[in-house]
């Protein structure tokens, strides 16, 4: 993935063409934990295995704008998680994967999939070591932010590592930690003109920030992130003669609201600045995040997903974009059996020119919406069909930028254990 901001791009990327492994962060459950309707016991262990097969036509697999290419397709997604059931210390493993199929257009068959392990190692009440490892390999599917136009997609393997350091002290808080996540890419077929080959988009990004914060009432923080990070590439000099390291800062301000056990919302705002070192040349940008899940309304649920980041770019004329994500998903329950799911989301690709390139600035634009509904034939099994829409448009789409609608209707079976 280009950026750190993992929920951002999933709005847009995990399409019928990818299935991108998500991040599992570190204070989430694992599925179905706390509904005493799935999960298998296994000594201190409790294991939570669930699929989905979906399998539908998609309009456009090529997400071009003519001539435009349909297929059936069928998608099989297995995930499994393993949460410690420990008094003190906790311990995860989650595992998934995605395999898409299209009978005609075999090109875009792919395969993506994680590993992953997170914990907690308890020193003290309120006082802790966290860490993260995992592996995970995705696909850059067509007609999604950043990917280049080509006959079979890039695949991005990625290594991310994270420790961390948390204490709270009366009301006051701090949660320190340090990242790395190795990148590379794989390409699958000859890469466009202006696109950027796997070796030189093969890097290693670094982070290091602090949250410091302050309990106002019981369920509701306010806190400060001050953070930076280190952009390395492989290559001191890519195959177009640049120099892409770079060195960045931010701040954030932003609060956590923990009002219910099913409504819990952080959201914040900020400012960010990424300087290339070869030349000096920074991209400054004020940021906003809001995620979370709100369920105010008993049958209702709402988890927004508001980002704004500075991410890398897959392109020789530019240097960077800077992407503004506003995205919103819903679940609600019907009546007995049956459950309505959907959401929306639009975002917007500003790409900044590489200096002496000769091209101008680019923004690409994207939104998505989806609905379905969902009819339990008993709590661990559910069907029903889906219904999703995808367009994408740019102010240069001469250089590449999109310009497609695409439409996919699908049958989906969910079954948990």
């Amino acid at each position: 993935m280009e950026s750190a901001s993992p929920a951002a791009e999933i709005l847009f990327e995990q399409t019928p063409a990818v299935d991108v492994p998500a991040d599992v962060p570190l204070s989430s459950a694992g599925p179905g934990i706390g509904t005493g309707e799935v999960g298998i016991a296994i000594g201190a262990f409790t294991l939570y295995p669930s699929i989905e097969v979906q399998g539908g036509f998609d309009s456009n697999v090529y997400a071009t704008s003519a001539p435009t290419v349909g297929s059936p397709y069928t998608l099989i997604k297995p995930v499994a998680v393993l949460q410690s059931d420990w008094l003190n210390h906790s311990l995860r493993i989650a595992a998934g994967g995605g395999f898409g199929f299209y009978s005609n257009a075999s090109s875009q068959n792919y395969w993506n999939g994680y590993v992953q392990a997170d914990g907690r190692i308890d020193i003290q009440e309120n006082f802790y070591i966290t860490g993260l490892v995992g592996v995970r390999r995705q696909t850059e599917a067509l007609g999604t932010p950043n990917a280049l136009v080509a006959s079979s997609p890039t695949v991005a393997d990625s290594l991310p590592l994270q420790i961390g350091l948390y204490q709270r002290f009366n009301r006051f808080f701090y949660d320190a930690r340090v990242s790395a996540t190795r990148y590379r890419y794989i390409d699958n077929s000859i890469v466009p003109t202006g696109g950027l080959p796997g070796a030189s988009r093969d890097r290693w990004e670094y982070e290091e920030n602090v949250r410091i914060g302050y309990e106002i009432i019981d369920g509701i923080d306010v806190w400060v992130a001050p953070g930076l990070n280190q952009r390395i590439y492989d290559q001191f000099i890519n195959s177009f003669g640049q120099q892409r390291d770079s060195n960045g800062w931010y701040v954030n301000v932003g609060a956590t609201f923990k009002l219910t056990e099913k409504t819990s919302l952080e959201g914040y705002i900020g400012y960010t600045n990424q300087t290339f070192l070869a030349d000096g040349t920074s991209t400054p940008a004020f940021t906003f995040g809001l995620t979370g899940t709100w369920n105010g309304y008993e049958p209702l649920t709402i988890r927004p997903a508001f980002i704004r980041s500075i991410n890398e770019s897959a392109y020789s004329n530019y240097q960077n974009y800077v992407s503004t994500t506003l995205g919103i998903d819903f679940t609600y329950d019907i009546h007995d059996a049956w459950k309505m799911v959907g959401g929306t989301g639009f975002n917007m690709a500003q790409y900044n020119p590489v200096p002496g390139s000769g091209v101008g600035p680019r923004t690409d634009y994207y939104w998505r919406a989806s609905l379905g509904l969902l009819y339990s034939l008993r709590p661990q099994l559910q069907v029903g069909p889906l219904y999703e829409h995808t367009s994408g448009w740019s102010t240069n789409v001469a250089d590449g930028g999109p310009s497609y609608t695409r439409e996919v209707i699908s049958i989906r079976v969910v079954g948990a254990r």
